[in-house]
């Protein structure tokens, strides 16, 4: 995904270590000693082994590219060890600390959450878009003792956090003149001066120890810190880092740099396809969206626009997406319409993750698959948390009967794939009867005006709840209530048709980009 000249040069740099293989023998400093008592066939895999594995395999491909500046694998594995180092050495950090990251999507931060588990330490990384009450509570609970910090979020940081918290900061510039920034002039102050390697690092032996503790976005509370036996699978792409959500250069970066795989959740993609800039590319690139549903109105945009849309599932106790929509072999057998349908159901765990199921709330036991009967999803594997940290009250009640219960509702079709309804906490309740809020939003975005749709429950003294729409109209369109309503009859049940909507200019989000 480098820009043409860029990949001509790697070639070239690519076919001369080919030609003279025995010149620097890299992958020899590169590999990690068993120890005497190890057994041959128990390997743990963690972030440190996919990493040097890259380092020997893909050497020489870029493995980060950030505005003007870009690292091979080898140099971020060197990178990495010099951090690793440091961290040590300078912060005398020692296995089991906890170490934020409160930086963008920037070299830094990949880096860190390399070095802070060779170390043996405990990465906990933290939303930059939280308020400073919010990271000062992070801070305290996980109890970190150095954080690194963007300059530019230094602001985010509480006089408690900064003065009496006992944190040592490593700030990071992510300047482009790199003499100006501290983190990377103590790399180069150190890039030939290393004491250790590899091999001398305290890492963890067991690959199920806590390796990161990471905060929900604390829509219902205060955000609770997860940790998790690490998996992750290292395939030596080239990652091209967004540090802001610029839609200008997103497009510029899919026209140009022959972008073949984002993410984003729908809140992102209904931006990129709207955007003025949007054409349909002449390479079809991969699409990944999460956090809430594809309608079928956004993914036939996707679709226009040469992107490939994937409806995935996962939440932060699940280390992010385990579950991911059909394949699109299996989609071309059906029509547009019903495969729009099909595309907005999740779909079906990943393979590195067990079943996953719809259980009775109240009998455990899995719900009929005849995509009616509505339960809550549940997960079990490597891929789920170790439980909540220092909340061991939270995590007996996400823990119940042998499975984590995630609180949201979906049904199971027969075919075996899931389809989401809604949270638990968001069905709306009105004369007895359930209105899932995303069946009726995704009713509503259908309107070719609508940019976006949420769907709350106002009161109503005769039914107890009812639906209200907070709808966003597109740029120079124009819409009424009486046109959402009707639409709404047209397609749903009276009682679930809303009774009231409110135009505004932007829908409130979450720090992670929820509604």
């Amino acid at each position: 995904m480098s820009a043409p000249s860029n990949t001509a040069k790697q070639r070239l740099e690519n076919i001369k270590h080919h030609l003279n293989p025995n010149v620097n023998p890299h992958f020899e400093s590169l590999r990690i000693q068993r120890r005497q008592d190890q057994v041959p066939y128990i390997s743990k895999l963690d972030p440190l082994s996919f990493l040097l594995r890259s380092a020997m395999v893909y050497a020489h491909k870029t493995a980060i590219i950030h505005r003007q500046k870009s690292f091979t694998y080898l140099q971020l594995a060197e990178r990495v060890k010099i951090l690793a180092n440091i961290l040590i050495d300078a912060y005398q950090v020692k296995p089991g600390d906890r170490v934020g990251i409160l930086c963008q999507n920037i070299p830094a931060f990949t880096e860190a959450q390399y070095a802070i588990p060779a170390i043996g330490a405990i990465s906990v990384p933290m939303n930059t878009r939280l308020a400073a009450k919010e990271i000062e509570y992070i801070a305290d609970h996980s109890g970190v003792s150095v954080m690194f910090v963007q300059t530019e979020l230094m602001d985010r940081l509480t006089d408690q956090t900064k003065t009496t918290a006992n944190i040592r900061f490593i700030e990071v510039a992510d300047s482009d003149d790199t003499s100006q920034d501290p983190y990377e002039a103590s790399l180069k102050k150190r890039s030939n001066d290393c004491r250790l390697g590899w091999n001398d690092f305290p890492t963890a032996v067991d690959e199920n120890e806590v390796i990161s503790i990471n905060y929900t976005s604390g829509s219902t509370g205060k955000p609770k810190g997860w940790g998790f036996p690490w998996a992750i699978v290292a395939v030596g792409g080239t990652q091209i880092m967004l540090n802001k959500l610029d839609y200008t250069l997103i497009w510029k970066l899919l026209k140009e740099h022959g972008v073949t795989h984002y993410n984003g959740a729908p809140t992102v993609q209904n931006e990129i396809c709207n955007h003025e800039d949007a054409v349909r590319l002449e390479h079809s690139v991969n699409a990944y969206s999460g956090g809430s549903a594809l309608s079928s109105t956004l993914i036939q945009r996707m679709k226009d626009l040469n992107l490939k849309p994937t409806q995935v599932y996962g939440l932060t106790e699940t280390y992010g997406p385990a579950v991911l929509t059909y394949d699109h072999y299996t989609l071309s057998q059906y029509n547009e319409e019903e495969q729009a349908k099909l595309l907005a159901r999740p779909g079906f765990n990943i393979v590195t993750s067990d079943e996953i199921r719809v259980l009775n709330i109240e009998t455990s036991v899995d719900v009929k698959p005849n995509g009616k009967e509505v339960g809550e999803i549940c997960f079990t594997g490597n891929l789920v948390m170790k439980g909540y940290y220092r909340n061991p009250k939270e995590t007996t009640k996400a823990f119940r009967n042998g499975v984590y219960w995630t609180g949201d509702l979906a049904v199971r079709h027969p075919d075996g794939s899931i389809e989401i309804v809604d949270r638990s906490k968001d069905v709306i309740v009105s004369g007895g009867e359930n209105i899932s809020s995303i069946e009726v939003e995704s009713v509503i975005v259908q309107l070719d005006q609508v940019s976006e749709c949420a769907i709350v429950a106002g009161p109503d003294d005769k039914w107890g709840e009812r639906p209200i729409a907070f709808v966003v109209i597109k740029k120079n369109r124009t819409l009424d209530e009486s046109t959402v309503i009707n639409h709404c009859r047209n397609s749903l049940a009276g009682f679930k048709c809303p009774t009231k909507v409110v135009f505004a200019k932007e829908i409130p989000k979450t720090s992670t980009g929820k509604t």
